[in-house]
């Protein structure tokens, strides 16, 4: 049976990314399915409700708040309860299909080890693989 495993959906070449750009699928991504790996890809953010487009955002203290798009510096709205609800719901995923490893975007708010979804997935015991 292969392994399953997780990953940023703008990893697995999804647009997805606050930008609202498409992405290319990253090599890792390429590797572990030319090695038999199934890869459920997952957004974090657009789990929790957020769309694409959607403005950048800035962790700050543990809380993300939206920013200006053209400065990044001006801190908006606190959404961090959608960034939690959102990888709430990515764990879930990975737990319902059986995943051990969730194939993470590093420097991500959501998704990099020490963002919001990275954190719930090693509290549920799944290893988080920071990729780009």
């Amino acid at each position: 049976m292969p392994e399953i495993v997780v990953a940023s959906a703008c990893c697995c070449g999804i647009t997805c990314r606050w930008h609202g750009r498409p992405t290319r699928k990253s090599k890792a991504i390429r590797e572990l399915e030319e090695s038999g790996v199934q890869v459920w890809p997952v957004c974090p953010e657009m789990l929790g409700g957020l769309p694409c487009p959607r403005p950048p955002v800035k962790s700050k203290g543990g809380r993300i708040f939206e920013t200006d798009p053209e400065t990044r510096t001006e801190i908006g709205r606190e959404i961090t309860h959608i960034f939690t609800a959102g990888a709430i719901l990515a764990k879930q995923v990975a737990v319902q299909v059986g995943a051990e490893r969730a194939f993470m975007m590093k420097m991500s708010p959501s998704c990099a080890p020490n963002g919001i979804a990275g954190r719930i997935f090693r509290e549920a015991g799944i290893e988080v693989v920071p990729i780009w």
